[in-house]
């Protein structure tokens, strides 16, 4: 009885153990088949899925006229699997030639432990059709898109506004100029395509399904005018490699839009070569590159100061060319052919002659204070906010701020030294007083076009007025003066009234000199025959429309700065095209031709 009891008593645990287990079982089943069921069908269905990324297409870019400036080209680029390579040696012998890769380099890849590689990205058309025919096993080809830039600039190995522009690197990223600014817009958002597989990786039939459309990138449209464009890049390359130049920089703006209907800066590049290129040609040096202007700021000083009341065009201040401040001597460029100076002289010889002395004593008769702030209402010390990267804001020092040196610093702002600014403020700051006092915001970009074919144009912050009408025609005609009875009347033109400014400055550079301890040591110091040289013009005169900035970084020079062209003859010769390009008509009369 007591064997058969305990056999009853093992079975009844067995089976309620047994229960147990089923029930539990069970309840799992019902969790994971009810109340599961949707999260794990989606992670069944992402195990079981492939995602591939649709590529959106790059919006193009095209000038003021239509011009096509960036485009982009579907092209192949060449990858490998290498466990189906079947001889690693012969095919990186074949494909060492075509692709100008090191064949060791290419049999570490193709010998590799690496189900798939890269070769090369985005190869030219005739070396994908070869390597198509040739069907090497393991090696394949890919469909990609490369960024294209169909204009030939002027200068050899350049396409046209290169530095303005930019450049998309392999990863379809723009970078620098127009493609690094508005990248965003441009690449638009890449789609996504799922489609199922089974167990061993292979597509499921019509398993295929969107789920992203890719958008797109916007078209932009610039201000730039290829016409003119090319017109600037010929007489800047000319100049850039008469003088021997490091450095050249042109700029064509409309003085009451600040839109920029041409830029060309030289040394340029080949943005279709980028990675081919010295790293240090991307940056454009007119919003990058900040200098010492020079006598072009004298326009500056006099505008403030008769703004302000401090003088009136019949002002005379004395000029004896020995002005000294804080035991500084500031003389004038003229100081070989006139050591005593000029006398008592007016605003409008101040800039007929470029006078050093007669610029400061009215920065100073104005106030440092005073200069300073006139200088920062016209966009001096800080960025225009011009639509392409990399723009920096030079540095104005204030006369009372711990750097500065009071009055010294305030005569030298008062004729450009000791201050850098950038080619686009200047032309900024002379369209302001070109167009009655008014600052724009230079810009290249007119709008961008979406999907829908709907243009956008640029939308432009309210200029701010820096000056009053009155004070804007009195500095205009005094500009005149400068270039009908100056020393640049190299800059004159046949028909038309020009006003501008010359404007020289030395450049500070490394050099070794000894320390109060005798020890050799680097410091910065003003080079000899080391000059930005530049000429400003707004044209015409009595009816302003555009602003024109020529300036040649250190350019080759004798004697007293002597070179082989100046940058005002530059403009004497670079003026007259842009007017018979743009159909603007003369505001002079000219000489007539005598008859026979």
């Amino acid at each position: 009885m007591l064997a058969r009891t305990d056999s009853r008593a093992r079975a009844l645990v067995l089976l309620l153990f047994l229960s147990l287990i089923a029930a539990a079982i069970g309840g799992r089943l019902a969790w994971w088949h009810v109340l599961e069921h949707d999260r794990l069908a989606a992670m069944a269905a992402q195990q079981l899925a492939q995602n591939q990324e649709i590529p959106a297409e790059r919006g193009v870019i095209r000038d003021a006229r239509g011009q096509l400036l960036a485009t982009s080209v579907q092209v192949f680029s060449v990858y490998a699997t290498p466990p189906e390579v079947r001889d690693a040696q012969e095919e990186a012998t074949i494909l060492a030639s075509l692709l100008h890769i090191p064949k060791d380099q290419l049999v570490a890849r193709l010998s590799g432990g690496r189900a798939w590689v890269w070769l090369q990205r985005r190869v030219e058309p005739v070396i994908s059709d070869t390597i198509r025919a040739l069907e090497l096993p393991g090696i394949g080809l890919l469909p990609e898109t490369r960024r294209v830039y169909p204009t030939a600039g002027v200068a050899p190995g350049s396409t046209l506004a290169a530095q303005l522009i930019g450049y998309v690197n392999l990863d379809g990223t723009g970078h620098y100029g127009v493609e690094g600014a508005r990248n965003a817009l441009l690449a638009g958002s890449p789609g996504h395509v799922v489609a199922e597989e089974d167990i061993a990786g292979r597509q499921i039939a019509n398993s295929v399904q969107l789920s992203q459309q890719a958008v797109n990138g916007s078209d932009l449209r610039l201000t730039i005018d290829s016409g003119v464009q090319h017109i600037l890049e010929s007489q800047m390359y000319d100049t850039f490699t008469r003088n021997h130049a490091r450095g050249a920089t042109g700029i064509v703006m409309d003085v009451h839009t600040g839109a920029i209907l041409a830029m060309a800066t030289f040394p340029s590049y080949d943005a279709n070569r980028y990675a081919s290129a010295n790293p240090s040609l991307y940056d454009n040096p007119a919003v990058a590159r900040p200098y010492e202007p020079g006598s072009v700021m004298k326009a500056f000083t006099i505008a403030a100061a008769l703004d302000a009341g401090a003088i009136t065009t019949r002002t005379k201040v004395v000029d004896h060319n020995n002005l000294r401040i804080a035991g500084v001597l500031i003389q004038n460029a003229d100081r070989f052919d006139h050591p005593w100076g000029h006398g008592a002289i007016t605003p409008q010889q101040v800039l007929q002659l470029s006078n050093n002395n007669g610029a400061a004593k009215i920065g100073l008769k104005l106030g440092g204070e005073r200069l300073y702030q006139a200088f920062r209402r016209f966009g001096f010390g800080q960025p225009t906010g011009i639509d392409i990267t990399g723009e920096v804001g030079g540095t104005v020092w204030n006369p009372r701020s711990r750097n500065a040196s009071g009055d010294l610093t305030t005569a030298q702002n008062a004729f450009g030294q000791g201050l850098t600014v950038t080619a686009v403020q200047l032309v900024a700051g002379y369209a302001a007083i070109a167009n009655g006092g008014t600052m724009v915001t230079p810009h290249v970009i007119a709008g961008w076009t979406d999907g829908s074919g709907t243009f956008h144009p640029t939308r432009l912050p309210t200029g701010e007025r820096v000056m009053r009408p009155e004070t804007s025609a009195a500095v205009m005609k005094l500009l005149l003066g400068a270039i009908d009875g100056g020393i640049a009347k190299g800059a004159q033109v046949p028909g038309y009234s020009i006003a501008g400014k010359t404007g020289t400055a030395e450049i500070a550079g490394p050099v070794k000199v000894r320390d109060a301890s005798g020890k050799v040591v680097t410091r910065n110091r003003y080079i000899a025959g080391w000059i930005d040289s530049s000429f400003i013009g707004v044209y015409p005169a009595s009816r302003p429309q555009l602003v024109t900035l020529i300036l040649l970084h250190r350019p080759a020079t004798w004697g007293r700065y002597v070179m082989s062209q100046r940058p005002e003859v530059v403009f004497h010769l670079l003026a007259p095209q842009i007017l018979d390009y743009l159909a603007i008509p003369p505001d002079r009369r000219t000489a007539p031709v005598a008859s026979r």
